[in-house]
């Protein structure tokens, strides 16, 4: 009883409704749970009879008719393999491409293979170490897009420092200087920015602290690596430097 309620609960602190598939079963039944919830794709699971839904930032299933609800992994026991996990890198890659480049501080590859998203967070220390080897990864041929995710929350030290990053006239030099040890003074943001949102978003799909690395197509990459380990692994997803 008190899984249904919190899950009921967190249906309803969506507030928008976008519909991308046609199923008003399923529609009409999530409607009468959460008249306000926000579903971004409705399409066949792969188990018979149900139907794999992206809603507010999770995934979960329907019965064909609407009437019932399951939330948690889907395993194909023939192959072993998470079905989950593929509807996740999906949710994650449709969340990303809503972040356009004007949100991001990107650090180019001047011959670019591949471009991975990192979720960071100034105080955190493997960021840290990541981003002081940044230029190994664009020699690697990796391009970078970082979004900030002040894991310490809105109205935090952290939140204020990437705010500064993002207001400084250059900011690339403002996040170079404050990934070391003795950081970066910082005064109060004085420009409009993105990091609530950027925050929001990581809070939503990057739930296994920072830094998170992933790839254009979602794929989630881990933490921290080394730029030849970072490459190996993008090399055998086969993915590009397109954004």
């Amino acid at each position: 009883m008190r899984f249904a309620l919190s899950l009921l609960l967190f249906l309803l602190g969506y507030s928008t409704m976008v519909c991308a598939d046609d199923h008003p079963r399923i529609r009409e039944a999530l409607t009468r749970l959460a008249p306000t919830l926000q579903i971004d794709s409705i399409r066949p699971s792969a188990m018979a009879g149900m139907y794999e839904v992206i809603a507010a930032g999770e995934v979960m299933y329907l019965s064909e008719d609407g009437t019932f609800l399951l939330q948690g992994r889907l395993i194909d026991t023939r192959t072993r393999t998470d079905v989950t996990a593929d509807a996740e890198k999906r949710l994650r890659a449709l969340a990303l491409g809503k972040i356009g480049p004007e949100k991001r501080l990107s650090f180019e590859a001047k011959d670019p293979k591949h471009r991975v998203t990192i979720f960071t967070d100034v105080d955190c220390g493997y960021c840290r170490k990541l981003h002081q080897e940044i230029a190994d990864y664009n020699r690697a041929g990796i391009s970078v897009d970082y979004l900030f995710f002040p894991r310490a929350g809105l109205n935090s030290a952290s939140f204020d420092k990437a705010a500064f990053i993002w207001c400084s006239d250059d900011r690339r030099q403002a996040m170079n200087q404050s990934m070391t040890a003795a950081g970066l003074a910082h005064t109060p943001a004085s420009c409009a920015h993105p990091i609530g949102e950027t925050l929001a978003l990581g809070q939503r799909i990057s739930k296994a602290g920072t830094p998170t690395i992933l790839a254009a197509d979602g794929s989630f990459l881990g933490g921290y690596q080394s730029a030849a380990e970072l490459g190996k692994r993008l090399a055998a997803l086969n993915t590009t430097a397109a954004p």
